[in-house]
């Protein structure tokens, strides 16, 4: 059986405004080599997930175009961040929609039991019951890991 996936976008989901805001007002580093830091509380909501589902990570996040599949997982080490990479959504030339990268992925490594975790709503109709938008203030919030675990154990 195949492990079920997590779509994830970074931005507006584990790098949250509130957080970069704390950070600036307690006059803290916000980056590192990667980007903007992530906030503690959605990566620990993101563990959650993971831990009650055994899922994979496949990155949809725009910082795929910037970082190589390697460069993402050593930060996803350095930083200490839950589960595994398992890989990033194609993207061409002509850029269409998250939900279309995802198809392109499904198609060419099988279907999976799948959740998409995002702050923007750029997916097809038939991908909406498996979507999970977040506020982007706060990220990942508990409600959000709790509907992502439905999802993925209602799916399966």
């Amino acid at each position: 059986m195949n492990r079920p996936i997590i779509f994830l976008d970074f931005d507006g989901v584990l790098n949250t405004e509130q957080h970069q805001a704390k950070l600036a007002v307690d006059r803290l580093p916000n980056k590192d080599a990667w980007g903007p830091l992530f906030d503690p509380r959605a990566v620990a909501n993101l563990r959650k997930i993971i831990d009650a589902t055994d899922a994979a990570i496949v990155i949809s996040s725009s910082w795929r175009y910037i970082h190589q599949p390697g460069s993402l997982r050593m930060m996803w080490e350095v930083r200490e961040l839950p589960g595994e990479i398992l890989d990033t959504t194609p993207y061409g030339a002509a850029y269409i929609s998250r939900g279309e990268d995802i198809e392109c992925w499904l198609s060419q490594h099988g279907q999976h039991d799948y959740v998409i975790i995002d702050d923007l709503d750029d997916f097809y109709p038939t991908q909406h019951d498996r979507y999970v938008e977040t506020n982007p203030i706060v990220g990942i919030s508990e409600a959000d890991a709790k509907t992502a675990i439905e999802i993925l154990k209602s799916k399966a």
